[in-house]
């Protein structure tokens, strides 16, 4: 039987995009230096339609999405593979807890994200998996070969796919990689919010995104959404008008850049 799961924790989001993110990141005295710099990719089946590009795996709820640390640690480089559902659909009993398997480096999460300034709850179930991966594999996975996604995606979620959403393997076979999405990360504690905030900072050419966020839990959500405006407001960053949605609007951009 399958059932709407329960979130516990919530995800707090202020995003700022264009000028306006590079004013925020400026008044935040931001240094990339200090910041954990990645590189995202996404996978889609993009396609042109009459209101313009179609992302038909975004537009079920499903984002597909690697990362990659720009520096190595140690003798390899930092890797994790992460399958979302947003907004999550009703899941089989197995998938209607978090689960965190450290044997086999993967983690399940189900969360609320609330994104400013409307904040309205959208239930998100994500599945991460840290990946010790050949480089040629990753190529492969990168490149306009089909199939060659699979070699990325661990069992769980394999599983996860095709419990939640019936998606099988041979429904991945035709996806194309969109990237690079260059981000910076950094965490900072703040005297207004009792937990840790995370600023992340994503460019790809022509767009550039900056999202403020912290993790609280949903009985906490609604104070936090009004401290977090309070606190940047003390940094002189005012709140965008707007909400925009950084993943929708990047891979749009990045599925542009294929010439469909």
């Amino acid at each position: 039987m399958t059932q709407t799961p329960t979130a516990t924790a919530a995800e707090i989001k202020i995003s700022f995009s264009g000028d306006e993110a590079q004013q925020a990141a400026r008044a935040l005295e931001l240094k990339a230096g200090e910041g954990r710099s990645r590189t995202i990719h996404f996978w889609d089946s993009p396609e042109r339609g009459g209101d313009g590009i179609a992302l038909p795996f975004l537009d079920r709820g499903v984002i597909i999405r690697l990362r990659m640390d720009n520096e190595d640690h140690g003798s390899k480089r930092e890797t994790d593979m992460t399958v979302k559902l947003r907004p999550c659909p009703p899941l089989p009993r197995d998938w209607q807890k978090n689960v965190k398997n450290e044997d086999e480096d993967w983690e399940f999460t189900i969360e609320e994200d609330r994104t400013g300034p409307a904040f309205t709850p959208v239930l998100s179930a994500s599945l991460q998996a840290d990946r010790e991966v050949k480089a040629k594999l990753i190529e492969s996975a990168l490149g306009p070969g089909h199939g060659a996604l699979d070699n990325l995606l661990a069992k769980p979620h394999r599983d996860l796919l095709e419990d939640a959403v019936g998606l099988k393997k041979n429904d991945l076979t035709d996806l194309r990689a969109l990237g690079p999405v260059h981000a910076v990360k950094w965490k900072q504690e703040w005297d207004m919010l009792p937990r840790p905030v995370a600023i992340e900072e994503w460019t790809t050419e022509g767009l550039r995104f900056l999202e403020v966020s912290v993790r609280m839990s949903t009985a906490e959500a609604a104070e936090a959404e009004k401290l977090l405006e309070r606190a940047l407001r003390k940094r002189n960053v005012a709140s965008p008008r707007f909400g925009e949605t950084k993943t929708r609007a990047v891979m749009t951009a990045l599925a542009r850049d294929l010439g469909l």
